[in-house]
């Protein structure tokens, strides 16, 4: 299949005024772009490996914008309220008469972000190729819509109180998964405890409120959005937050680990994720540690399991999701 990235050469090449050396603004930077054409960019980027291998890559990384430029590109999300809302984040960061450029697949809805830009703006090019769209315009009078689709980057409140916000996973409702969970946790559960992929803190919030025996609680999210919602979800101080990937954070002789492992960074199922979470699981866990999962229930993990821990219990299992419990997680030498 061809590189989407070549859309933007080919729109650079149709005659998109010349980017900046230094300082062009990429929102949503992909881990896989080709961003060479646009010599020293700004690439914002919030979820933590991609974020990551840009920083190898050589591209200067942020998660907030607070400069201007001549020139953003957009690269679009999956979820239409977060793209519009990086759409308008983007023009706002644009010198008057900068370019505007979005990028995007179809299977992520560039078709309808563009369709909506060009009744607000004058299109001054479009390219269609690699499955996907590019279009820009340059700046001009602001609509007010822009606010509009600002406010919907915003944290919102939803059910039991809880913060979340355009993007997130599961954000606007409790994780169905996370919810049977939290019913089988047992409430023995204390000491030094970690919570991996802790998205916005629904777990996390509801293992701290049930008591004094839990010591400290480190909340892992690899997305930023996600662990600021969490942030304001979980304001007990034994909490601490860490933006990382939680595959390869560093942390040890931990007592109990909760975790609800994604299984898709697209939208394909990606089950090696989550078999990563229980490789890390186990070697963060002390002797006598306990790991509690969720997972949907067509992921077969016991094999992962049963590599690197001596006793797996299956807990609950329904049409969606099994809940497992896993303890005394074996030496390197015993791992098969």
């Amino acid at each position: 299949m061809a590189n989407p990235n070549i859309r933007l050469s080919l729109a650079l090449d149709a005659g998109i005024p010349t980017p900046p050396a230094k300082g062009a603004l990429i929102f949503n930077a992909l881990d896989d772009g080709e961003y060479a054409p646009l010599g020293a960019p700004i690439c914002m980027q919030w979820f933590k490996p991609a974020c990551d291998y840009l920083n190898a890559m050589g591209y200067e990384t942020t998660q907030e914008v607070t400069t201007k430029s001549d020139f953003a590109l957009v690269e679009v999300t999956r979820f239409k309220p977060q793209t519009l809302g990086l759409i308008a984040q983007a023009y706002d960061a644009l010198n008057d008469g900068g370019t505007l450029v979005v990028n995007g697949d179809k299977t992520n809805g560039i078709e309808s972000h563009h369709k909506t830009l060009r009744k607000l703006f004058e299109i001054e090019g479009v390219i269609s190729k690699a499955h996907g769209k590019i279009f820009w315009l340059t700046k001009g009078a602001r609509p007010d819509v822009l606010d509009q689709w600002l406010a919907g980057m915003a944290p919102v409140e939803i059910e039991q109180g809880f913060q979340t916000q355009a993007g997130v996973f599961s954000a606007g409702h409790v994780d169905k998964g996370s919810a049977l969970l939290l019913e089988h946790l047992t409430n023995r559960m204390g000491g030094k405890c970690a919570d991996l992929g802790a998205g916005w803190g629904y777990l996390s919030r509801a293992l701290l409120e049930r008591g004094d025996k839990v010591k400290s609680l480190d909340l892992v999210e690899a997305d930023y959005n996600a662990l600021n919602c969490a942030r304001l979800n979980v304001t007990d101080p034994r909490a601490n937050f860490h933006w990382e990937d939680a595959a390869a954070f560093k942390g040890a002789n931990y007592d109990f680990i909760i975790m609800n492992p994604p299984f898709h960074q697209t939208r394909k199922a990606e089950p090696d994720i989550g078999k990563a979470f229980i490789a890390k699981a186990s070697s963060m866990l002390a002797p006598k540690g306990q790991l509690w999962m969720v997972a949907n229930r067509q992921l077969a993990y016991e094999d992962t399991l049963n590599a690197y821990f001596v006793q797996v219990t299956p807990v609950t299992e329904t049409t969606q999701f099994k809940v497992i419990n896993a303890s005394r997680p074996k030496k390197p030498t015993q791992k098969r």
